[in-house]
């Protein structure tokens, strides 16, 4: 009788925790947008962009990129793209910015005007990795 009541017991036991709903590791909360602003640097051999992003308190190794294409002299583009990471990214739920630096590519440099800006943002947690697009904007370099 002993052993059919540790064998019941054992059971439901196995039933349960198996039933049980089992922690799940929650992806992180991580956007991003440019703000607009931009400033020429080295006469265009570089654009520092403005970006507002916000990511919540368990996400870690945030990354953001951004890719820069202005129309310069002679119908020609300039385009470019960097990275902003690590410590100098602030993951509390708020919202803060950031300056990414996008060099230029190949032999156009950026000028001072408008150019168009798109960019992703990267967040890991517990449950790995995610990456999402942030929309393409007109930026204002200055």
């Amino acid at each position: 009788f002993v052993r059919i009541l540790l064998v019941v017991a054992l059971g439901t036991a196995l039933v349960s925790a198996a039933v049980a709903p089992s922690a799940v590791a929650q992806e992180p909360s991580i956007t991003a947008s440019l703000t607009g602003a931009a400033t020429l640097v080295a006469k265009g051999a570089a654009v520092d962009v403005e970006v507002a992003y916000s990511c919540s308190p368990d996400t870690t190794s945030p990354f953001i990129t951004v890719q820069l294409t202005q129309r310069v002299s002679g119908g020609h583009l300039a385009t470019g793209s960097g990275a902003a990471s690590g410590s100098g990214l602030v993951c509390d739920g708020a919202v803060h910015t950031t300056t990414v630096r996008v060099f230029a590519s190949g032999e156009r440099a950026f000028k001072k005007g408008e150019a168009v800006g798109v960019g992703t943002v990267i967040g890991c947690s517990d449950a790995g990795c995610f990456e999402t697009g942030f929309p393409t904007a007109t930026v204002r370099v200055r």
